[in-house]
């Protein structure tokens, strides 16, 4: 009997530190919320959420089904309510749309892609142009460019006259050049229409490679809001960026305390910057009088990140409405992430948005149709 009791007590601790964990877990996973609507110009305790919610998502769902396995309906009870409370964060992560209809016959293609200023394109006497070629097997209607870089002189890197040569589709186009552009060099935003551009508004950050261009776009006699944001930049270099994935492949080698320190250096004045970016981009809008507004770009932060809700107030998110998956946009050193972003006004519904993975630049373009004035 003494030995049969030692024995329950001890399976009655092991659930009980498992449960507590769940706890731990659930909380987590509410603090989505908190990540969403504590400014990151108070604290940015909650920021860090985002950037691991993947991994809390799917320890909560591993916890539902260790419960579901040992037959304990309770426990089991309690993580799939947690998850249902959650949901709003949960699908706006993982967007969960299966069987989108394809989109009407009206509608327009936008393309938003970050193109790391022409990686492979930079050598002016190659004949390869992937990035080009894509944009233009792909006839979006309107496409918004981040880190755009071409020559001024066309010396040493292709120029704008090539790139307009090889988009000539696009009869209309805006540059903006940032302040990091140079004397022989152009580095910055570029939106490329088959409709008219009439206006063209730099946002102008405290940021020398960030910045936001709002356009106004006139679309068969009716003047839209298009902006093309790039939010401050993380600022993790190379070595950080490998400092992660050693660690992800040898958890031996590089220990939890030096990556999470080394993270929350580079990130925690990024966080603030963006708070500050997006009411900039956010105000501006506010005065426009157009018939509707469309954003996108790069925003350099997660779904569950207060920029992204500031943002995305007043909008919908192309993604989340149409889609089914993480939606990855940012592709290198295992550092996957979903940051970019097409967000639209009510008046405009969104059809078949995707991410097309190919490997020219750091992130995967991503592409939606739009239905415009489905109020009306």
């Amino acid at each position: 009997m003494p030995a049969r009791n030692k024995k329950r007590k001890f399976r009655d601790v092991v659930k009980l530190v498992i449960f507590l964990t769940n706890i731990f877990a659930i909380a987590l996973l509410f603090s989505s919320f908190l990540a969403w609507n504590v400014s990151t110009l108070k604290t940015n305790l909650f920021s860090y959420i985002g950037l691991g919610f993947g991994f809390i998502l799917l320890l909560n769902i591993a916890y539902l089904v260790f419960w579901l396995l040992f037959s304990k309906w309770k426990y089991a009870a309690i993580c799939l309510i947690a998850l249902l409370i959650c949901y709003k964060p949960v699908t706006t992560f993982f967007p969960i749309k299966i069987n989108q209809p394809k989109a009407p016959e009206k509608s327009i293609q936008i393309l938003t892609y970050n193109v790391q200023g022409f990686p492979k394109e930079r050598d002016k006497n190659s004949k390869e142009r992937p990035i080009l070629d894509y944009i233009s097997e792909t006839d979006a209607d309107i496409v918004c460019l981040q880190e755009y870089l071409v020559s001024k002189t066309g010396q040493s890197i292709f120029s704008q006259q090539d790139v307009n040569r090889k988009l000539s589709m696009y009869p209309y186009r805006s540059v903006t050049g940032l302040e990091s552009s140079g004397k022989y060099h152009i580095l910055g935003l570029a939106c490329f229409s088959k409709y008219p551009i009439e206006d063209t508004h730099e946002v102008v950050f405290e940021s020398s490679y960030n910045g936001a261009a709002v356009y106004t776009i006139n679309i068969e006699g009716k003047r839209y809001t298009v902006a093309n944001v790039h939010l401050e930049s993380n600022s993790i270099m190379a070595e950080d960026k490998k400092l992660y994935s050693d660690f992800l492949q040898n958890t031996d080698s590089v220990k939890l305390e030096t990556v999470t320190t080394n993270i929350r250096n580079r990130l925690g004045s990024a966080y603030r910057m963006r708070a500050k970016q997006v009411n900039q981009v956010k105000d501006y809008i506010k005065t426009q009088g157009t018939q509707g507004t469309i954003i996108c770009g790069d925003f350099n932060d997660t779904p569950i990140s207060y920029a992204y809700n500031q943002m995305k107030k007043g909008l919908q998110d192309a993604y989340v409405s149409t889609s089914f998956g993480p939606g990855i946009t940012y592709n290198e050193y295992l550092f996957l992430f979903r940051i970019d972003y097409i967000m639209h006004s009510d008046n405009f519904k969104a059809y078949q948005t995707k991410v097309d993975k190919i490997d020219h630049s750091d992130h995967y373009p991503l592409r939606t149709w739009l239905e415009l004035d489905v109020t009306e």
